[in-house]
């Protein structure tokens, strides 16, 4: 027999070759034991996970050796083979080519029938294999499903780690994890990459919602095992299992348990800029914020509302600007404007935006104009005028009340905190200055280049008391203005009317006596 160490003055490569070898000829004449046969593939599982010096191991003669000791000679003699697979793995893992070598030998299929009915240790490894060899091969994925009855084996295994789930007083072995996130990446690359399979792996949809509900849940839940039961969901068309999606029973049981990942995914005390947890939500988080998405096209009403009283800012929260206290709402707002969020801000706004019935007025009036402009102007959907207007605003999609609301901040009315009048105080001189300031202030913003920045100034300017003091003032800022306003209405640039020329027509104007101050 090979020895599990090698010979005086034998290097690792020729210890290795001598494995290989020593294995070749137990196919043949069974001249080890099973101990010794254990030992020596776990001798070569150790040389195998460093790539360097174990050629012999990555080439077809060697992945034929360990295929046949995995799948075909060791019928009985369990831990023998599950080591060989364990070389292989650690094989298909490493040496990327090995991968289609395995897959001309004829071992995917072998894999595929020996995951019914496996145990934990054979479904982690089975899982491993087939869900390597979905990468840089020519397999046939979809022969091989059909074929072997993959999508009902996995389902199986689905359905006994829900019942592992269900005896709490049994204590979980970490090998059970380790196999079920193996399966979970193996039905998410078989649902990816096979397509043109109509409804693959739609009833393991139960099952998946099953261990989603079960498990207890971490501080932070985008990590293995839920993170790939998300994943794994992403791939399935809800329409087609909405009994199991959202049972006629309990329609909300899955959506609540979605909501909770999500709400302590993003914790109150991680949401300020730059925080460590709000990076590792957005590297994690997109996927749930899709698969909401997701759920939104397929749900009934009674879901949707749900999701839009826990998602959109409510009635309490108006009682100061949207997206300032520490309520799930809030926290996705801070994350839709958060540099640290780079990959889940555009997914949290479209996700709003659909919540809000992919309406523009009732997006603006759900999150505030504030939060909706960039979104809308980057995908250029128009702003209505209305939605603009603090005067006809109203909280319409997440509230009962009719208060206006100001459409910007999406604050109430009449919780913003009172301003004194600006020209209290002032002297003549002073107020003739700053008559001059508005003026000017016009002429500037004039050229920002976004249209609903400028409505929103203007529709600002126009609803405000003007007090412009002063007839020179308003002769010598007058003749300044008309020219370059008239320029960019001819260029298309802006196309409002000057507030100061609404406020001379509507009499709006109030020229104070030179003795007045």
């Amino acid at each position: 027999m090979a020895s599990t160490s090698p010979a005086p003055g034998e290097d690792k490569l020729q210890h290795v070759q001598r494995i290989i070898e020593t294995l070749c000829v137990d196919l043949e004449e069974r001249n080890l034991s099973a101990t010794e046969r254990v030992a020596t593939l776990e001798q070569l599982k150790v040389y195998g996970r460093d790539p360097k010096d174990c050629d012999p191991i990555f080439t077809r003669e060697g992945i034929e050796i360990l295929g046949k000791h995995g799948f075909e000679a060791n019928k009985t003699d369990f831990a023998s083979a599950r080591e060989a697979l364990r070389c292989l793995a650690n094989a298909l893992l490493v040496v990327p080519k090995t991968r289609q070598i395995f897959l001309d030998l004829g071992f995917p299929e072998k894999a595929a029938a020996g995951f019914k009915n496996a145990g934990v240790d054979d479904e982690f490894l089975l899982a491993r294999i087939l869900f390597l060899i979905t990468y840089d091969t020519t397999a046939d994925l979809k022969r091989l499903v059909e074929e072997q009855r993959l999508e009902k084996s996995i389902d199986d295994a689905l359905a006994r780690h829900v019942d592992a789930c269900s005896e709490k007083a049994k204590p979980r072995s970490p090998m059970e994890d380790m196999a079920l996130e193996e399966t979970l990446k193996l039905v998410f690359n078989l649902s990816h990459f096979v397509t043109d399979k109509e409804n693959l792996f739609i009833k393991s949809v139960s099952n998946l919602f099953k261990i989603l509900r079960q498990r207890d849940l971490p501080p932070f839940p985008l990590r293995p095992p839920i993170a790939l039961i998300i994943n794994a969901l992403l791939n399935m068309d809800l329409s087609a299992c909405k009994h199991d999606a959202f049972p006629p029973s309990e329609p909300l049981q899955n959506i609540t348990r979605l909501v909770e990942i999500l709400e302590k995914s993003i914790d109150p005390k991680y949401t300020k800029l730059g925080a460590t947890a709000t990076e590792i939500f957005d590297d994690n988080g997109a996927p749930l914020i899709t698969l909401f998405r997701k759920v939104i096209e397929t749900a009934g009403d009674e879901v949707k509302t749900y999701l839009k009283s826990r998602l959109l800012p409510c009635e309490h929260e108006r009682n100061q600007p949207l997206g300032k206290g520490t309520t799930l709402a809030a926290r996705l707002l801070q994350l839709t404007n958060s540099a640290s969020a780079p990959n889940t801000r555009e997914s949290i706004s479209y996700l709003l935006f659909e919540l809000s019935n992919s309406n523009a007025e009732e997006f603006i009036r759900n999150i505030g104009y504030g939060y909706a402009s960039g979104f809308l102007v980057t995908h250029n959907i128009p702003v209505p005028v209305s939605s603009l207007d603090p005067t006809e605003a109203a909280v319409a999609a997440s509230s009962s009340s009719d208060k206006p609301i100001n459409p910007i901040t999406g604050q109430t009315l009449d919780s913003e905190p009172v301003t004194a009048d600006s020209f209290e105080g002032m002297s003549r001189d002073e107020k003739e200055r700053e008559a001059e300031r508005l003026f000017v202030l016009f002429e500037r913003h004039g050229n920002i280049p976004t249209p609903p920045a400028l409505s929103l100034l203007f529709h600002s300017l126009h609803h405000s008391n003007l007090r412009l003091l002063g007839k020179k003032v308003v002769r010598r800022a007058w003749a300044n203005l008309r020219p370059p306003r008239n320029r960019l209405k001819k260029t298309g640039v802006v196309n409002v009317k000057n507030p100061v020329e609404t406020a001379v027509e509507e009499g709006r104007f109030q020229e104070l006596d030179d003795d007045d101050n």
